[in-house]
């Protein structure tokens, strides 16, 4: 197995981050017109260094390359205030797939949520990405009966609106 590393995502890991990000936006929306690189970079400096909820997991080859990415989020209280960790989203560089980045990121995720008492990962994913799905069932994840819903700006534009 090619050495590897994944982990917290630091100050200094804005440029991978981006790199990766930017790709996982051109990989779901190959025809949209993307932010820029430099836009990126500059979106997730911000994140780390405001201490967003956001976190990332950065999951790099022995040489440095940026390979795959886990956004997450602590949520508590959660069942028995053991709180959740939230990936919204699980992204591996299209030349890295097949090579088990993406459990790395969830054994990483595990073994963070162990070491703080978190009691459960909740990962979501289009109904049409059987890739994920095949990763999270491989890991022994249930599929949840939940519906999500999704606000975007318009809709918050008028929920904010309501006295």
């Amino acid at each position: 197995m090619p050495h590897r590393i994944a982990r917290i995502a630091g100050p200094d890991d804005a440029g991978p981050v981006a790199e990766l990000l930017r790709a996982m936006d051109r990989h779901y929306r190959p025809d949209a017109a993307l932010p820029s690189p430099p836009e990126y970079e500059r979106m997730v400096a911000s994140t780390i260094s405001g201490r967003e909820g956001t976190r990332f997991v950065l999951c790099l080859s022995g040489e440095g390359k940026p390979l795959g990415i886990g956004c997450f989020a602590v949520l508590r209280p959660g069942r028995d205030i053991k709180g959740l960790v939230y990936v919204k989203d699980l992204f591996v560089k299209e030349e890295a797939r097949g090579q088990g980045i993406g459990t790395e990121i969830m054994r990483f995720l595990a073994r963070f949520c162990l070491d703080r008492g978190i009691g459960r990962i909740d990962l979501g994913t289009d109904a049409s990405n059987e890739g994920a799905q095949r990763l999270c069932a491989a890991l022994g994840g249930e599929a949840a009966d939940k519906v999500s819903y999704a606000f975007w700006t318009d809709a918050l534009k008028r929920i904010a609106a309501v006295p």
